[in-house]
């Protein structure tokens, strides 16, 4: 039985992932967010499915507190063989210009979507240790691609998820030397509060297909920046 670390698993993509992983009856989820008291459809998952689902508090915002819960998960699961870096936020409207935008906002993305992932893995990594086959799945987005920015808007987000993709390259080559494969996938454009109700997928269909990427990566797929069907080439740096 295979062990993931979701975060962000309170609702969207990371609630459905959760629930395409359970389902499978091949995986536990430790499912992490950064209010469980609130995460009503979480909660209630985690009731019916105690033996699959380990419900957390993870706060991307404090190492001390991630390590602290990180120490918790493993006096009780030992290992972990999947990272899925899902919690992220869009602070900003998405329209705004360079020469108007609150630069907070900028902060504060980054923060949680670069240095969020970091301190996850960073706190988790002694349990991935104990895995035979290690991975970091780092949720990226098409509008963290360099190459392929055609436009200004939404600057918090995008340059936050184009710092992520560096983060992901990096980790790739400094980790994959010690057997850990680190991937940077982009779910598509999906139906949540983030993609909006215009998005072309259900977050059931992009988990499904995160799902069964994830299940097969390998070290043939370190440092790549892959599609939700796993497809290397389609999302350029």
């Amino acid at each position: 039985m295979e062990i993931y670390l979701v975060t962000g698993a309170n609702r969207g993509i990371g609630l459905a992932l959760t629930q395409e992983l359970i389902a499978s009856g091949k995986v536990v989820v430790i499912a992490g967010c950064r209010n469980p008291e609130a995460a009503v459809d979480l909660k209630q998952l985690a009731r019916e499915r105690p033996d699959a689902i380990d419900l957390i508090r993870c706060d991307l915002a404090n190492e001390q507190t991630l390590r602290s819960v990180a120490e918790e998960v493993r006096e009780r699961r030992r290992k972990l063989d999947v990272i899925v870096n899902n919690g992220a936020i869009m602070p900003e409207k998405g329209d705004e210009s360079i020469l108007e935008i609150d630069l907070s906002l900028v902060s504060n993305a980054f923060d949680t979507n670069v240095l969020g992932q970091a301190r996850v893995v960073r706190a988790f990594y002694p349990m991935l240790t104990e895995s035979d086959r290690p991975r970091i799945v780092n949720v990226s987005s098409a509008l963290g691609s360099i190459s392929d920015r055609e436009g200004y808007d939404y600057y918090p987000y995008a340059i936050s998820k184009a710092a992520l993709n560096m983060l992901t390259r990096s980790m790739a080559f400094e980790l994959g030397q010690k057997g850990v494969t680190v991937v940077a996938i982009s779910p598509g454009w999906v139906r949540t509060d983030m993609g909006g109700q215009a998005a072309p997928l259900s977050p059931q269909e992009s988990a499904r297909s995160l799902a069964a990427t994830i299940e097969k990566l390998g070290p043939a797929h370190n440092g790549q920046f892959l599609s939700r069907d796993g497809k290397s080439g389609e999302y350029l740096w």
